[in-house]
């Protein structure tokens, strides 16, 4: 067996895995935020507003949240740079690229509920797919991923790792 088949079949394990024992609850987010050496910024979570992981867009731009469910579906909502409200934004799909040992993977995110009208906006992206999911969930053991969005007409490369939104 190949070792890209092998990598593959383990991210299959994996994902097979996670499905059947489910995520452990976030840990709950402080009441009282906690900013220190005067950064005006509130980062006191390591989760977004929907418990989810944050990725950050740009230089704190904007941020980005992924939650998945037990079915293999991935969403990524699109946050402001406080991670309050949503952003809608006028594209069809994000992607996420992901690297296995070097092999590289593309998925592609659907916008979903989409407003009406001339440029349709949303700030939801979703795809089920149990593998995605398997990558995102072993970030950073030989496996690496990068959100591919653009907001606004301008275009964001973000690395996506694992509850790793600190300062």
């Amino acid at each position: 067996m190949s070792i890209t088949k092998q990598l593959l079949a383990a991210c299959v394990i994996a994902s097979v895995a996670i499905w059947a024992t489910g995520c452990p609850s976030p840990a709950p987010t402080p009441t009282t935020p906690t900013k220190a050496g005067g950064d005006e910024h509130d980062h006191a979570h390591e989760h977004g507003p929907h418990g989810g992981h944050v990725v950050e867009i740009g230089n704190e731009e904007y941020h980005a949240e992924w939650t998945h469910a037990d079915d293999g579906t991935v969403t990524v909502d699109v946050l402001d740079a406080e991670m309050k409200n949503e952003v809608p934004i006028a594209v069809e799909d994000i992607t996420i690229e992901a690297k296995i040992q070097d092999q590289p993977f593309t998925y592609k995110l659907l916008a979903v509920n989409r407003s009406e009208g001339d440029m349709p906006k949303t700030a939801k992206f979703e795809l089920i797919d149990k593998n995605l999911l398997g990558v995102l969930e072993t970030l950073g053991k030989g496996v690496t991923a990068t959100l591919k969005a653009e907001i606004n007409g301008k275009a964001y490369d973000a690395p996506i790792t694992h509850d790793e939104h600190k300062h």
